[in-house]
């Protein structure tokens, strides 16, 4: 019996992942439909921090609820507009996205690593301003940093300081090689590293392979090195027929979102890297990989009675849980119910007696939890 329950459990387990991640492909995922977007700077009432100079917040105008973050930061004597490309690209696919620049065109990563931590506190206060267009939009638990040359340096030492940053975007990245250490870079931040194969001014025997390899392997790390790429050509995330930005999306989903269906399309490498990759290391293993690392938290929820009669009792955080779904063993989708208060009853007296899968759903539309039930 415990076998064959086991066995239940995997089948289910399987099915559901199955035909939850089964529009998750390179082809759907390149040929997105982009939100329309907007854009607001310091004079529409955009703070204005202390560790940086100036900012501009792009946005999705369609997506309104809920909305993960990234900040970045550009490299050394280059402005917010170098890394706009990148925040243009990602609001289109969801995501608020904030470059600034640097109180001095020549500040060191370790000055911008402070920037980019600053301007976090810049995206949790746009969140509370009341004639802000984002206004109560932001999830202020899942910002991103990132950047280009000195700051794709600078973002893997932010992460090293603030250990609430969920997620890096470090673009062909540049720390000082004479004194880096692993030391530098110990944190448990999941980070992608985007290199260039050609790029001189950030040789990657000097600066991307050893930031790759001084990430501690515990933490979910992953290296793109662009085919004949210099410093700049990484700049521009439709690179590679768009290989290049569905990696980055595909890192944040995963990290920013904690959708698991991304992470096979990341550690089995999907994308064709013949064409676009030279050189493509990760040490993603999505069977091990700890879910708590992903940032989906676990949901205090109970159900009474068990086994079940006629309804389903479920005491849970309405706030959190947007959906709750019965699914059978042969992954039929046999019930399901939009939660909109913390006790939550399900009618399942036309149901026929057996196993069930009871899974409960974010309001963001993510995968949550799961649990055997008898019916």
């Amino acid at each position: 019996m415990k076998n064959k329950l086991l066995f239940l459990l995997f089948f289910i387990n399987h099915f559901v992942t199955i035909s939850q991640c089964e529009d998750i492909s390179v082809e759907l995922t390149t040929n997105f439909s982009p939100f329309q977007i907007s854009s607001i700077i310091e004079s529409d009432g955009l703070r204005n921090g202390d560790d940086y100079k100036d900012a501009t917040l792009y946005f999705p105008i369609n997506n309104t609820e809920n909305l993960k973050s990234i900040i970045l930061v550009p490299g050394y004597q280059a402005t917010q507009s170098s890394v706009a490309l990148w925040a243009e690209y990602l609001a289109k696919r969801g995501i608020v996205s904030m470059t600034i620049g640097t109180n001095s065109l020549n500040d060191l990563p370790a000055i911008r690593a402070d920037a980019l931590i600053d301007a976090m506190e810049t995206i949790r206060e746009e969140n509370e301003r009341v004639s802000s267009p984002l206004y109560h939009k932001i999830d202020i638990n899942n910002i991103a940093v990132g950047g280009w040359s000195m700051g794709g340096g600078g973002a893997q030492l932010a992460a090293k300081i603030d250990s609430s940053i969920k997620a890096v975007l470090s673009i062909t990245p540049w720390l000082w090689p004479n004194t880096l250490s692993e030391l530098d870079l110990n944190h448990n931040t999941p980070v992608l590293i985007i290199s260039g194969e050609v790029d001189p001014i950030a040789p990657n025997n000097q600066h991307s392979n050893v930031h790759y390899n001084y990430t501690p392997n515990s933490t979910p790390k992953l290296l793109f090195e662009v085919s004949e790429a210099d410093h700049n050509i990484p700049l521009d995330p439709s690179i590679g027929n768009g290989d290049l930005g569905n990696v980055a999306y595909a890192w944040l989903q995963l990290f920013l979102y904690g959708d698991m269906c991304y992470c096979e399309f990341l550690e089995t490498d999907l994308l064709d890297q013949n064409l676009t990759a030279s050189n493509y290391l990760t040490n993603l293993n999505c069977a091990t990989l700890d879910r708590t690392t992903i940032k989906i938290s676990d949901l205090n929820f109970k159900l009474n009675p068990n086994p079940f009669s006629n309804t389903i009792t479920i005491n849970l955080k309405a706030d959190e849980v947007g959906k709750i779904e019965i699914f059978s063993t042969n992954g039929v989708l046999v019930n399901t119910i939009v939660a909109n208060k913390d006790i939550t009853i399900l009618d399942t007296s036309n149901l026929t007696k057996g196993m069930y899968l009871l899974r409960l759903s974010s309001n963001d539309g993510k995968y949550v939890v799961k649990k055997m039930i008898k019916i």
